[in-house]
């Protein structure tokens, strides 16, 4: 893999978010090139190639996916679309980037995980939360001991994305359709799952409820989209530690507070915070270690200059560019177990545990009781 300089090469799967959000982090990366773009027809992709100064387009992720000068095959579009483009990539030897959710279902998400441990390449997964400066401070801090015994933390989601008087992401409507395998517990939910996965370790077992609150979404000139997932979620969830989590989903919350990730403990408490998806641009912390009862107050904590740059990426923490820092970081991890010299994260394996536990939440729902984990170890 990789042409003779040591360059490896890139192709995305859409000109959508792949091109929007993808590409400036893949641009920004020491070592890499963005050398195809791919889309379902070939005006499309032709015209995404010349827009974006890519030098190859396909049509066919398939031929994409057999092409010896790719060595990285970034896949971004819907959840039910990636399977087929998960496992082409793998079964002819690519490394893998894979969108969030990890998959419709835990069918799909089972066999693209067994399809990476067959290929023994390196995939990882778009879940740039725990990449967040604020949020990779916040880890540290509970790690060194800054809040004392970790007891308890909290976890909310909550943001107008589909409301009655209008639809404020007109090309996420495929959210209504159940077969696309979305959800506010699989799409917010899993950014959440993954950053407490992240901060405090696996999942033992969730208890959850979910619902359907808003019937119809405004699409404009009249036009309704009747959505039929559930645009709610509540989920307790416990650690292996034994750690209590509260985790809340909602995208259809009208004045919604947007993200905020709380976690207390024997000598204080941390929060991050942001307006609506958590950005290295925006997203806050803040802290209290004062014991008063009913006085304390949460007082922003600077985000020390170490995480606001990464090694091997132009990307800094000021620029407002979706994802830009937090994905890169993925990519920097990805590259550097491609070179032998670490660990891709968040890879396919910690993927599978989240897609268990989110397939967890939707059975104790429909079932009304706790599910443990391991209900998921035997494919079940």
């Amino acid at each position: 893999m990789a042409d003779q300089s040591g360059l490896l090469r890139v192709g995305i799967v859409s000109a959508a978010w792949g091109a929007t959000a993808h590409l400036p982090a893949w641009r920004s990366l020491d070592g890499v090139e963005v050398t195809a773009i791919c889309t379902s027809r070939p005006e499309t992709a032709e015209r995404a190639a010349r827009e974006h100064g890519i030098p190859r387009a396909f049509h066919d992720f398939r031929a994409m996916a057999a092409d010896p000068e790719i060595d990285i095959m970034d896949c971004g579009t819907r959840p039910p679309l990636r399977h087929a483009m998960v496992v082409a990539a793998l079964e002819n030897g690519k490394h893998v980037y894979n969108g969030i959710p990890f998959a419709k279902d835990w069918a799909d998400a089972r066999d693209m995980a067994a399809a990476w441990r067959r290929a023994g390449t390196v995939a990882a997964v778009d879940a740039f939360m725990p990449a967040v400066p604020a949020m990779v401070q916040m880890k540290a801090m509970i790690a060194e001991g800054w809040i004392g015994e970790t007891f308890g933390a909290e976890i909310a989601f909550d943001v107008p994305l589909f409301t009655a008087a209008q639809t404020n992401v007109p090309g996420y409507v495929w959210f209504a359709d159940p077969a696309n395998g979305a959800s506010a517990l699989r799409n917010l939910g899993s950014h959440m799952l993954h950053q407490i996965v992240d901060t405090f370790g696996p999942i033992s077992s969730v208890v959850a409820d979910q619902w359907l609150s808003l019937t119809s979404w405004p699409i404009g000139e009249g036009d309704v989209v009747m959505p039929e997932v559930a645009d709610g979620a509540s989920v307790l969830i416990r650690t292996q530690s034994g750690l209590p989590v509260r985790m809340s989903a909602n995208w259809s919350k009208m004045a919604g507070d947007g993200f905020c990730f709380s976690a207390w403990g024997s000598g204080g408490r941390l929060e991050t915070r942001a307006p609506v998806f958590p950005m290295a641009h925006d997203t806050q912390l803040f802290g209290s270690q004062d014991p008063a009862l009913g006085t304390a107050i949460l007082e922003p904590i600077e985000i020390a200059e170490t995480y606001k740059r990464l090694d091997g990426s132009s990307a800094l923490a000021v620029d407002p560019t979706t994802g830009l820092l937090p994905m890169a970081a993925i990519f920097v991890s990805m590259l550097a177990e491609i070179r032998g010299e670490g660990r891709a994260m968040p890879n396919f394996e910690r993927a599978l545990h989240v897609q268990a536990a989110i397939e967890a939440a939707d059975r104790s729902a429909s079932e009304r009781r706790w599910v443990d984990m391991t209900e998921f170890e035997d494919g079940s």
